[in-house]
C-alpha cells in the first residue's frame, strides 16, 4: 500500500490543501515548481513528491479529506494537482489518464479557476509562465468541469487494487 509520507503531507498541506480558502498558496506554489526544481535542498522533496503523487493517483490510494466524498473525485482532484504542477504529461501508468485537448477546455483546475484571469491584459507574469509552460492562451481557456464520472470498470478496480494491498477503503467508501 502506498502510505502517505511526512513529505508528501507537508507538501500538500503548506501549498495545496484548503484551496478554496487559500487560493493564493495554492496558486503561488504552482508557480514555484520550476525554481524548486532547481534548487537542490528542495528538488529532491519535490522529486519525491511527484513520484509519491504519481503512486497515489494510479493506486487511488490518497484518500479523501472527508469521507463524504467520493475516491473518484479524490482522484481527479490529484490529476488536476498533477497537471497544476508538473503540466500536460500524463501521469505514468495512469489508468484513466485526461486528454491532453482537454486541459484549459473543458477540464478546469484550481489554477486556473483561481489564477488565470479572463484576459491576457490583467495577467501576472507567473500566470503568463503557467500558461505557456502548457501551451494554452487566454483565448482558449473556457471554464468548465473539473472531473469526468467515474469509469464503468471503477469500482472493480478499486476492489481489485484492495485486494492486492495497493490502497485501503475508508468507513463509507463509495
Amino acid at each position: 500500500m502506498t502510505e502517505t509520507t511526512r513529505n508528501y503531507d507537508r507538501i500538500l498541506g503548506n501549498w495545496f490543501t484548503g484551496v478554496d480558502s487559500y487560493p493564493d498558496s495554492y496558486t503561488e506554489g504552482c508557480e514555484s515548481v520550476a525554481k524548486w526544481q532547481s534548487e537542490p535542498d528542495r528538488s529532491g522533496q519535490l522529486a519525491a513528491f511527484k513520484a509519491e503523487l504519481a503512486a497515489h493517483i494510479r493506486d487511488s490510494s490518497d484518500t479523501p479529506m472527508s469521507k463524504r466524498d467520493h475516491q473518484w473525485l479524490n482522484d481527479e482532484w490529484l490529476r488536476n494537482l498533477w497537471y497544476d504542477l508538473f503540466g500536460p504529461e500524463p501521469v505514468p501508468d495512469d489508468p484513466y489518464p485526461v486528454s491532453a485537448e482537454d486541459w484549459g477546455h473543458p477540464r478546469e483546475t484550481p489554477y486556473i479557476e483561481y489564477a488565470v484571469g479572463e484576459s491576457e491584459d490583467d495577467a501576472t507574469e507567473g500566470e503568463r509562465a503557467w500558461l505557456a509552460q502548457r501551451g494554452l492562451t487566454h483565448a482558449e481557456i473556457r471554464r468548465g468541469g473539473f472531473a469526468r464520472p467515474a469509469p464503468a470498470d471503477y469500482r472493480d478496480r478499486l476492489a481489485r487494487l484492495t485486494a492486492e494491498g495497493r490502497r485501503t477503503p475508508y468507513d463509507g467508501e463509495v
